[in-house]
């Protein structure tokens, strides 16, 4: 009885023109039960923080929706922000507004078809909460004076201008044009009467809508455009307001003029012919200008083609595509040659009739260019014609057949460093699956690889080039039959040294290899870290067989504010780096790698695993024979920590397990075993307090195991160490 009660209440509040208290908090998607009818208004509340409302509104086609929310001050005179949107079903923002009065907000919305939209009431705060009163209320459209799709039935004709009107904010009106090739056609849009659209908006478009060319402001903030079209067709030149935001009179002029004839259409018409292992001079002579090559090419096979500008006058930023028989784009590039020039593998998917286009990046340029077919993959060796950009560059390659290896050359400066990645096509089904990289110097003599430096099997290298010159990379696979594409990446310079150029790596992968390039030299990585989780660093000198191994290398531990947490200098095997770190806080970390003496260079891999000493007869861990030591942490009750060390028969060593830190280890114990789990030897509390300590000799050369853990269900940071007698 109550609720029917209730019910009439609300319904004849809005028969007596009274706000209409909303019944339950709408939910904040389409599936709301709340509504607002057109010449209603409703009052709601935002509450929780964070809160957003939904009303399902019904709108006609030809009708122009005002709508108002205004936050509702509280007994002390305070009011929420409010926020307006209109939303379709599928959740996509066709309208929106923030404060159009004070910090009340307002909006006009024109229905391009009837049906169910929904209107969004939220504050502009995430903390805010507050009431608000939201309001709705329509007008017929006026008469328009042209159509505002393609079913209009306004055209327009050379050199006779057109003056018009925008009837209402979100107006637009298309013209139809008879456009022919060989034609370059200048459109102006000027804002004209009393008033004038105060911000004019030009865009051609064709016949399904894709958009041939736009412009919002060429003179002041009147609009003016060219275009050219590749064959006869219709399009329709869209005369509208900058943002929708404005009304009033315009004029609209298209003038033509013939395009000289060079014979290259930009079409299946085309003259122009190029022959593999041809070289052809060609000319942009207006804004979006294309000049399509015709060519036969094989199924199957691989194809090279290139196009630079060249000459007095280069076109600016050339971009070259690739058409099939029947005129359908099926591979562009646009930077692949370096220096804004293109370069693109193409492999044939049938044999037949395909057309090489040579054009400007957005049809933006003029200017001469060169265009090249060349008959082959990218060459393996020093004859390669494929090219990388010092200044940093992005390829995608192919490496077919199996055993296939793609050779990118690059000029370098004496001393100037690159990093490079090479990684598996993502989300490609025939993806190459462990890439492999290496460098060569000018005369094809290997430099130095990599295999999984980067993220998975992916590989990456920083580079230094001795000597001023040409330098070859090589992308190939892991194995020799590897095959599938991939992505090549260039950066230039070395790893960074500090924060701002740091280089990301991620814990768990094989790790960077990189080069202490000079003294002082100091490399920045940045990882992002989970809180709580328990991170390992390796920093080790790395043989690349040249003998420029970083012999002493120095690791420094930095936090998000770029104080220094830890260092470690001698902490892994020799004389390598190690630090355990658990972080108190998830977010970037900084890891600083330098030589120790601040004097050495040489090569080094740094590695960082995200998970706790492993307990068993595969950890990572290992710990040389004389005067080593480690610091870790034991997490969790019964944890377990095995470190590898090999050991020589006869001689005695003494190992410790010691607390260590601020939060040691109550009662470490120390055990000695081999890989099927027999304990040789172990010790509680020999050291001092309830440290442990064992002394052991082992009865023959070889690999042993030593466990480090707490009892009584004790955790702690602990160190252990080891030292020959």
């Amino acid at each position: 009885m109550r609720g029917k009660l209730f019910f009439g209440a609300a319904a004849v509040a809005l028969l007596m023109g009274a706000p209409a208290l909303a019944q339950t908090d709408p939910s904040a998607d389409a599936n709301t039960t709340s509504s607002v009818r057109d010449g209603a208004t409703v009052d709601g509340e935002i509450n929780p923080a964070g809160d957003g409302d939904w009303y399902r509104l019904r709108v006609e086609q030809g009708r122009r929706y005002s709508l108002t929310l205004e936050g509702v001050p509280n007994a002390e005179g305070l009011a929420v922000d409010p926020v307006l949107s209109v939303y379709d079903a599928a959740g996509n923002q066709l309208a929106f507004n923030d404060d159009a009065n004070g910090l009340n907000s307002a909006l006009t919305y024109v229905a391009s078809q009837s049906g169910d939209v929904f209107v969004e009431a939220r504050a502009y705060s995430e903390g805010e909460t507050g009431q608000y009163r939201l309001a709705v209320a329509s007008t017929e459209l006026p008469a328009d004076d042209a159509g505002n799709d393609a079913g209009t039935r306004s055209r327009l004709n050379i050199g006779r201008a057109v003056n018009g009107q925008l009837e209402y904010e979100g107006d637009v009106d298309w013209y139809r044009l008879s456009a022919r090739t060989g034609t370059r056609y200048s459109v102006t849009l000027n804002g004209s009467g009393d008033p004038a659209v105060g911000d004019t908006y030009l865009r051609v478009v064709d016949s399904d809508g894709n958009e041939i060319a736009a412009n919002d402001d060429a003179e002041g903030l009147n609009s003016a455009l060219q275009f050219t079209v590749r064959e006869n067709t219709e399009v329709f030149i869209e005369a509208s307001a900058y943002a929708n935001a404005y009304t009033g009179g315009y004029a609209l002029n298209v003038t033509s003029e013939r395009v000289p004839d060079d014979g290259l259409a930009a079409n299946r018409n085309t003259r122009g012919r190029i022959t593999l292992g041809q070289d052809v001079n060609g000319s942009l002579e207006t804004e979006g200008d294309q000049d399509w090559y015709r060519l036969r090419l094989e199924a199957g096979q691989t194809y090279r083609f290139a196009l630079r500008g060249e000459g007095d006058t280069p076109v600016g930023d050339p971009l070259l595509r690739v058409h099939n028989a029947q005129g359908e784009d099926i591979a562009v590039d646009d930077d692949g040659g370096g220096n804004l020039n293109s370069y693109l593998e193409f492999s044939a998917p049938s044999t037949g009739t395909y057309f090489i286009a040579a054009q400007a990046f957005a049809d933006a340029y003029t200017g001469n260019y060169t265009l090249s077919a060349r008959a082959g993959d990218i060459p393996g060796d020093t004859s390669t014609d494929a090219s990388l950009s010092s200044a940093g560059d992005y390829r995608e390659g192919n490496l077919s057949p199996a055993g296939d290896r793609d050779w990118y050359r690059i000029e370098l400066a004496q001393g100037e460093g690159v990093r490079v990645g090479l990684n598996s096509a993502e989300g490609a089904a025939d993806a190459l699956g462990d890439p492999y990289l290496v460098f060569y110097d000018a005369n094809g003599t290997e430099l130095l690889r990599d295999d999984d430096g980067g993220e998975g099997l992916n590989a990456w290298a920083e580079f230094v080039a001795p000597t001023a010159g040409a330098y070859y990379i090589e992308a190939r696979g892991f194995g020799e039959d590897a095959a599938g594409r991939y992505s090549l990446m260039l950066v230039a310079g070395e790893v960074g040294d500090s924060a701002e150029g740091a280089e990301y790596v991620q814990a768990g992968f094989e790790g960077r290899v990189s080069t202490i390039g000079a003294a002082g030299d100091v490399d920045w990585f940045v990882l992002e870290a989970i809180e709580g989780r328990t991170y390992r660093y390796y920093v080790d000198g790395w043989d690349d067989g040249t003998g420029n191994t970083l012999a002493d290398p120095l690791l420094v531990l930095y936090d998000q504010q770029g104080q220094e947490i830890a260092r470690d200098d001698d902490g892994g095997v020799g004389l390598n780096s190690y630090l355990t770190h658990v972080p108190v806080t998830g977010g970037p970390y900084f890891l600083a790698v330098s030589s120790y003496d601040g004097q050495s260079t040489g090569r080094y891999s740094l590695r960082a695993v995200d998970t706790d000493v492993p307990g068993h007869a595969y950890t990572d861990e290992i710990l040389d024979q004389a005067g080593d030591e480690r610091v870790s942490r034991i997490d969790i009750e019964g944890d377990l920590d095995s470190f590898r060390v090999d050991l020589e028969g006869g001689v005695t060593y003494t190992i410790t397990v010691s607390g260590h830190g601020e939060r040691p280890l109550a009662d470490p114990f120390v055990a000695v075993v081999l890989e099927d789990n027999s304990v040789l030897g172990s010790d509680d509390d020999s050291g001092p307090g309830r440290d442990a300590r064992l002394r052991f000799t082992p009865e023959q050369s070889g690999s042993y195991l030593i466990q480090a853990s707490g009892l009584g269900g004790t955790i702690g940071w602990y160190q252990v160490t080891i030292a020959r007698q």
